[in-house]
């Protein structure tokens, strides 16, 4: 028996995936970036001065794509790389101040479209919601580590 379109998970992800690209893109355009670099920077914004390749780490994304995203954001002025002191074939990406003068309109930015998402289901559902998600993230990350549990535990 065919299973209806609606009732497969993996349509619903994409669906989801392509609003929230489109609803960034948008909201974005002011910060002259796209989708592309904004998880970069909210991961910097806890963990400022990070490798490089522990960014594609903890973001579950491959290398090449993590460079492009940080050239894009040193073009916009909002990261420099250093070499890494320790190792010198490593760069270390820091936030310049022009980053920080925008990281709470950021911000903003996502916990509206996490709000607009999210209003559909009441405050149990969007718990229950949010634990699933992140249990279902979490059993297939190649690196079991919430990028802003750290910060909120110092």
């Amino acid at each position: 028996m065919k299973k209806c379109p609606d009732e497969y998970l993996g349509r619903w992800f994409s669906v989801l995936h392509r609003l929230s690209l489109r609803h960034a893109t948008q909201g974005l355009k002011k910060f002259n970036i796209g989708s592309g670099q904004i998880m970069f920077l909210l991961e910097l914004y806890y963990s400022d001065g990070v490798r490089q390749e522990d960014l594609s780490t903890f973001l579950n994304i491959d290398g090449a794509n993590t460079t492009r995203a940080i050239k894009k954001l040193e073009e916009v002025g909002y990261v420099v790389r250093k070499q890494d002191p320790d190792d010198g074939r490593a760069y270390r990406v820091f936030l310049t101040e022009r980053a920080m003068e925008v990281k709470d309109d950021l911000f903003d930015l996502m916990r509206s479209w996490d709000n607009e998402l999210l209003s559909a289901l009441d405050e149990e559902e969007q718990d229950i919601f949010l634990k699933l998600l992140k249990k279902i993230g979490h059993s297939f990350a190649e690196h079991d580590r919430c990028i802003f549990c750290e910060w909120r535990e110092s």
